[in-house]
């Protein structure tokens, strides 16, 4: 049976790239899902060749074991959440990431994105760290093998390579107009004559903050805001008032507005915000690579293996974390 499994935005699979993060949910890519009983051994899913063990899965079952145990208790697992159980959650989130990670290899074979010896030492090291911390009832629970958990650590390296690999050529540059961030005060009304009336008191000398206490209809009083977050007219009254002005009565889709601006130019707010603009044309450039290479790319999952795990089925001591290891050897 064939089944076509969508991934949401492939930023997700960036930041996953990035940090190695083991939180949040991520789903498959566009990419056509093989549920099979084919795949041979342990192999759990194949990403085209890029292959991930039920081993290499039980090192995230452990860590993410640990990380909702903790948080919420160890009967929450077959807690219902909207017909959703949070083992079924969790188990779709752990194949979603590791999904992520190993079809991201493939990328890194197509730009001959490889690993240094040093590299291939520290994954050494790292996985001997990993390993040699899991007890022997861990080790039996998980099927485990050293050379699983250098393979899991292999593909996360490589997959944090082929981002900066793929990425080295977006353009850095952002002007300070383009991430411009800004503070100002709004007032909502509803029509235009309350609008006219609120705009006449303020034309008068009125305090905006007090006139904005009684008569605006919007939650917010003061707002922070980059360009492309409001309508044109809202954005184009709002970066052209200068401190202390207080602009005309504007008019959008969700009622009129009268806008003061507090500060033009918020300087560390613009250099953080340059940062994030830089980012996201990273992840632009990314995901339009593994887009290209995920759209005829084949996958096959043995989801009768995985159904087989259980978070209850271990009740032992808590197992290193494979992520904080990770960090340790690699980073962020």
């Amino acid at each position: 049976m064939i089944k076509t499994i969508r991934r949401g935005a492939a930023a997700l699979l960036a930041a996953i790239v990035l940090t190695g993060s083991l939180t949040g949910c991520g789903t498959w890519s566009n990419t056509k899902i093989v549920l099979t009983t084919g795949l041979t051994g342990d192999q759990l899913f194949k990403v085209g060749k890029s292959v991930c063990t039920l081993p290499e899965a039980m090192i995230y079952v452990m860590d993410y074991k640990q990380q909702y145990e903790n948080a919420y208790g160890v009967e929450m697992w077959e807690h219902d959440f909207g017909g959703v159980t949070l083992e079924e959650y969790v188990k779709d989130t752990i194949i979603a990431q590791l999904a992520s990670v190993k079809a991201v290899t493939l990328l890194a074979k197509e730009n001959n994105v490889t690993l240094s010896d040093a590299e291939k030492e520290k994954i050494s090291q790292a996985a001997e760290e990993y390993y040699s911390a899991l007890t022997d009832e861990q080790k039996k629970y998980m099927k485990v093998e050293k050379g699983d958990v250098e393979d899991l650590y292999t593909a996360h390296v490589l997959s944090k390579k082929v981002y900066t690999e793929i990425t080295k050529d977006v353009n850095t540059e952002v002007s300070d107009d383009e991430a411009r961030i800004i503070t100002i005060q709004q007032i909502r009304l509803d029509s235009l004559d309350n609008a006219e009336s609120v705009k006449a008191r303020l034309d008068e000398g009125r305090d905006f903050g007090t006139v904005a206490a009684a008569y605006n209809r919007d939650s917010q009083t003061t707002v922070t805001l980059g360009r492309g977050e409001k309508e044109a007219a809202y954005e184009e009254a709002a970066f052209s008032l200068e401190n202390d002005q207080i602009s005309n009565v504007i008019e959008t889709t969700d009622g009129y507005y009268i806008l003061k601006c507090i500060n033009n130019f918020d300087r560390d707010a613009t250099e953080a915000n340059k940062i994030t603009m830089v980012e996201k044309r990273r992840d632009e450039e990314f995901t339009e690579a593994y887009e290209t290479l995920m759209a005829d790319t084949p996958s096959e999952f043995n989801r009768q293996k995985w159904t087989k795990v259980h978070f209850a089925d271990y009740s032992g001591e808590a197992a290193p974390n494979f992520m904080t290891i990770y960090t340790k050897y690699f980073g962020n």
